[in-house]
């Protein structure tokens, strides 16, 4: 969205004779909605009755031009084509003549010569009839004339009808000058009009409820709520005012290319009070009105900026603009306070009068990101938390921002120490950094943002082969990949059919859009997170358990048939899901070491301490992947 401006003082009476009103839809945007618990609102636009006669008319009759043109083209490249297929006709027969030519030139020498040797022989034999001779050569003589005769005619002709012909070429070429110029035209006068409509006018009539702090004052709770409901006026008028525009559908499109500068030249409140203790209710009515810049009508169009005129601006006198503030953060789930006004969390646009305000970030864990922000223009932040020392706890979960308007997978911290691992859990290790592992496999719907935002293409894909565990044999499935695994799959599911490979390039992309390290998890790491804490085989205890898991002959829906969504089953005491069975899941060892057992493999496949070892490049349908973020203490 583009910057807003309003102004305080009036510039035009609210009864204008010049303008009238008609009612536009309703207009509610999502950023206020989170701060409603109830409105009502109203929104009128004035319709300009005088448009200059060239603007929207010149669209119109440009138009009209641009179709009697294009018509006229039609006709003049017909009659070109059939210029161009005349003159062919004719080089071809020319050519033909030509040829015809070479070859009655020849039979009339030869008629000579024979005539020639006929007369010699006459003078030797008086009595020699050479009459047939005579005729020949004279039938010879006949047809090369007759022939040299259509050769000149046809060249002449030929001649005359390349110069129609180039004539004609010159008037297509002038037709499409004159449609290139009309579209031109049709560009700059689309562009005028836009313009000419958005200097409308119009009424927004809003009612808005805070929820004030306790400890503001009436007049300061009444004053920010004035100025939310402006805040909401704004955003319902720029609607109005695009959906007012004869091209609306493109502009709407567009708008978040073009800065509207939409100024509240007047606003009162009609109705103010507290509804009960702490929610303040006032209904404003606002008269606006937009001061696009001179770029904005081409930025909504999406045409070039040299089709904008540029209109001598009018001095703006004791504005107060609103512009668009953008934030984000690295983490999810945070709270945005601006103001003493709470907005959710990030990322998070919204739109703000210009001047200094006060911006914090917070989330419980972590020291809040405090900043004061002089808003002069559409502006970004973004806000770095950090963790605050000595609180980081084993089984805390989190998840950190992504850029796109996603979280990232659900993480679950571990903390340094000594735990114990492998068979009958017999070998102590010391952990000696702490790590955050994600609570469940990666999911199909995680994995496809990382497809789309980057084009990567997997393992599956390229080799057009993915394994299936079939008859208890591991067997390639032609042209199955982790979007067709051979089994239905929503985006809770964890993705399968990716190989170490493509979990690693996951983790890469994670790491570049989080600004922290992800990988995947050691077989030490994997292991200490998924018996959190526990000595047996299963987390639960020594023995299998039906209900608790997916692996095959479990007894589970699931059981033989394919994955099961991601949290189907009880967490472990850490909070991690899926740590025995639904999908076997790579480690970080280079010889392609995975862990945890899967739908298609026995229950005894799936004790804490097993190991499927396969190469790094395999892409099986039972095989998937969690991720570890590295975290520094």
């Amino acid at each position: 969205m583009a910057g807003w401006r309003f102004r305080l003082q009036s510039i035009r009476r609210l009864d204008d004779p010049t303008l009238k009103y008609k009612s536009m839809r309703q207009g509610i945007t999502a950023l206020l909605s989170t701060l409603l618990l109830g409105f009502v609102s109203f929104s009128t636009l004035a319709e300009d009755t005088a448009l200059p006669e060239k603007a929207a008319p010149l669209v119109n009759q440009i138009d009209d031009a641009l179709f009697s043109k294009n018509t006229e083209l039609d006709k003049a490249q017909h009659v070109l084509q059939e210029k161009q297929q005349t003159v062919a006709n004719q080089q071809t027969e020319l050519k033909r003549l030509r040829q015809q030519d070479k070859e009655l030139s020849a039979q009339l020498n030869q008629t000579k010569k024979d005539l020639e040797s006929a007369y010699q022989k006459m003078i030797s034999d008086p009595k020699l009839d050479i009459t047939s001779y005579q005729s020949t050569y004279q039938n010879a003589w006949s047809k090369y004339k007759q022939n040299q005769k259509s050769l000149f005619e046809l060249d002449n002709k030929l001649e005359e009808q390349k110069g129609l012909l180039k004539d004609q070429e010159t008037t297509v070429s002038l037709l499409k000058k004159n449609i290139a110029d009309l579209q031109r035209n049709k560009l700059k006068a689309r562009a005028k009009r836009l313009r000419i409509e958005l200097l409308k006018e119009g009424t927004e009539k809003v009612s808005f409820t805070n929820r004030c702090h306790p400890s503001m004052t009436i007049a300061a709770c009444e004053q920010q709520t004035i100025k939310l409901a402006l805040q909401k006026a704004v955003k319902q008028f720029q609607t109005s005012l695009l959906n007012s525009v004869s091209e609306s559908s493109v502009a709407m499109k567009n708008a978040s290319k073009a800065s509207l500068n939409i100024h509240v030249l007047q606003h009162q409140t009609v109705q103010s009070g507290f509804s009960d203790a702490s929610r303040y209710q006032t209904v404003v009515e606002a008269r606006l009105g937009a001061r696009p810049d001179n770029a904005a009508p081409c930025q909504l169009l999406d045409i070039d900026a040299q089709y904008c005129i540029i209109d001598e601006q009018q001095p703006i006198q004791q504005e107060v603009a609103w512009f668009n503030l953008t934030l984000r953060s690295n983490l999810y789930d945070d709270q945005v306070i601006i103001d003493d006004v709470r907005y959710g969390h990030t990322p998070l646009t919204l739109t703000l009068s210009e001047g200094v305000h006060q911006v914090r970030i917070e989330k419980t864990g972590y020291i809040p990101y405090h900043t004061e922000i002089d808003l002069k223009s559409d502006s970004q932040l973004r806000a770095v938390l950090k963790e605050e020392h000595n609180q980081l706890k084993t089984g805390y979960a989190f998840a950190d921002a992504l850029s796109q308007d996603i979280s990232g997978p659900e993480l679950v911290t571990i903390t340094q120490g000594k735990f114990f691992i492998g068979e009958h859990a017999s070998t102590q290790v010391f952990l000696d950094h702490a790590f955050a592992i994600s609570s469940t496999p990666i999911t199909v719907g995680l994995f496809k943002a990382f497809v789309t935002q980057t084009g990567y293409r997997s393992d599956a894909e390229l080799t057009k082969m993915c394994v299936a565990m079939i008859n208890n044999q591991m067997t390639p499935q032609s042209g199955h990949y982790w979007r067709n695994p051979g089994f239905k799959q929503s985006s809770r599911s964890p993705v399968v059919c990716v190989s170490q490979n493509d979990a690693k390039a996951f983790t890469n992309w994670l790491s570049k859009q989080t600004g922290f390290k992800y990988r995947l998890p050691t077989e030490d790491e994997w292991e200490i997170a998924a018996r959190a804490g526990t000595q047996t085989d299963y987390w639960w205890g020594d023995d299998f358990a039906t209900g608790l898991a997916n692996t095959g002959w479990s007894g589970s829906f699931w059981a033989n048939k394919s994955t099961s969504p991601v949290k189907s089953f009880p967490a472990n005491p850490l909070g991690l899901y899926d740590v025995v069975g639904n999908v076997w899941e790579w480690t970080s060892a280079p010889q392609g070491i995975l862990k945890g057992g899967a739908w298609s493999f026995s229950p005894l496949n799936a004790v804490l301490y097993s190991q499927l070892f396969s190469e790094p490049s395999t892409a099986a349908n039972y095989i998937g992947f969690r991720v570890v973020r590295e975290i520094k203490e």
